[in-house]
């Protein structure tokens, strides 16, 4: 069972970013989708720190977008600005953070569910955890692992050989 970690929004909550990524390791995870607004490279490292693959977007909060990329690329770690599209075990996979608009994000994302072009479809933004299927493309939410808006802290992982998702709250 090849089993990924899919997180979003961490905002430089670097208590929570330890926490879910100290839960990660306990599961397995060798993979991470971050799905945008790490923020500060300071937590980018702390997230790298751990030996993760990490692929990720950023998101519309993350400010030192050279600093940034400069830490990933050093770290052999991949981030990008939105969509990211990428295979993972066979499965073709888009990571986006979002749109403007929180409707226009949710939209957007069933579009691309329902294009068939993909298997998953990971996303942020929304701070809000949504975990569906549209067709033979799941969704993924893992919502805002940062817990600012919500006063939930969550983070996401995917079973790749069942495509079953489980909600982890921290």
């Amino acid at each position: 069972m090849v089993k990924i970690g899919i997180i979003s929004d961490t905002h430089d909550n670097l208590p929570a970013v330890d926490a879910a990524l100290e839960r990660l390791e306990k599961m397995g995870v060798r993979l991470l989708l971050h799905a945008g607004d790490i923020v500060a490279p300071f937590t980018l490292r702390r997230i790298l720190s751990r030996g993760f693959e990490f692929k990720g977007v950023f998101g519309n909060n993350d400010g030192e977008l050279l600093l940034l990329s400069r830490v990933a690329r050093d770290q052999g770690a991949v981030l990008t600005h939105q969509p990211l599209v990428t295979d993972v075990g066979g499965l073709r996979v888009v990571v986006l953070h979002g749109l403007s608009g929180l409707e226009e994000t949710k939209s957007f994302v069933t579009a691309l569910a329902k294009s068939g072009e993909y298997d998953l479809v990971v996303y942020g933004h929304t701070h809000e955890v949504d975990v569906r299927k549209v067709g033979r493309t799941l969704i993924v939410n893992p919502g805002e692992a940062c817990g600012y808006l919500t006063g939930k802290k969550s983070f996401a992982v995917l079973d790749t050989e069942r495509m079953e998702v489980e909600i982890v709250t921290l």
